[in-house]
């Protein structure tokens, strides 16, 4: 993967490792295949999850971005469990933004029933605007020279635990095996026992769930497995063609 910042063409945010691979990871793989650059900015480090630690998960982190083809990863260390959408924040994802110079953004949903969740999609949402504003000074944090400002086409929001009316459904069949081996990177979390006292996530198995939504949303588009989208503003299509299944689309 890339060390320094390189443009991209997708750049995902996640609130914790591992939310970007369960809910867009085959998007992700698809465009990787198609010659698409995308990276992957997690905001905090998943050190409140009730298995595995922080170091466990940014070794984890990193072997699932090599699964998915990823040409960098981040993580911003903003607090597991103390994630808000404050203004340092949002201009620290803004900062990320014009750094990797994004077409396309992929952002958690805003009103997710996890708090963390939740304070990212409205973060990133904001930080997608403050981005592109010239005259918002966001400074490199390495070299301390303003970042030129950046203007993303759109926002793609995925929903995660909520559902919501989508927008599109991306046809991800031919990769989510691949996108299951992904999430499956995560051993601390997917395949260690629970507490006995929490069990909101440690289900007997998890990446059965993982396959069930997939094969739900695909089933609404007549594919074996799908992700979901939401866009907040309607979607300018060039050529018509491409919600048909043209060459150009996901």
């Amino acid at each position: 993967m890339d060390k320094l910042y390189n443009p991209v063409d997708i750049l995902a945010f996640g609130a914790h490792p591992d939310d970007v691979e369960i809910c867009c990871g085959g998007t992700l793989l698809k465009a990787h295949t198609q010659g698409h650059r995308a990276a992957v900015v997690d905001l905090t480090r998943g050190e409140m999850a009730s298995r595995g630690t922080a170091e466990e998960r940014d070794r984890e982190a990193a072997e699932a971005a090599e699964i998915l083809g990823l040409a960098a990863r981040r993580n911003l260390d903003l607090g597991d469990g103390r994630l808000m959408d404050t203004q340092e924040a949002r201009e620290l994802v803004a900062a990320e933004i014009r750094r990797f110079k994004p077409q396309l953004i992929f952002a958690p949903y805003p009103g997710d029933r996890h708090p963390d969740h939740d304070a990212a999609g409205k973060l990133v949402q904001a930080a997608s605007f403050y981005a592109r504003m010239k005259n918002r000074v966001l400074l490199d944090r390495e070299t301390g020279e303003p970042l030129e400002s950046h203007s993303p086409i759109l926002v793609l929001i995925y929903p995660m635990h909520e559902q919501v009316e989508v927008t599109l459904i991306v046809d991800v069949s031919e990769f989510h095996e691949r996108k299951v081996e992904a999430v499956s990177a995560y051993r601390s979390q997917f395949f260690n026992p629970m507490p006995d006292d929490y069990q909101f996530i440690g289900t007997a198995d998890y990446l059965h769930m993982i396959r069930a939504r997939g094969a739900f949303y695909g089933s609404k588009i007549q594919a074996s497995y799908g992700e979901p989208f939401l866009a907040r503003s309607p979607l300018k299509i060039a050529d018509p063609l491409i919600l048909a299944g043209g060459k150009a689309g996901l």
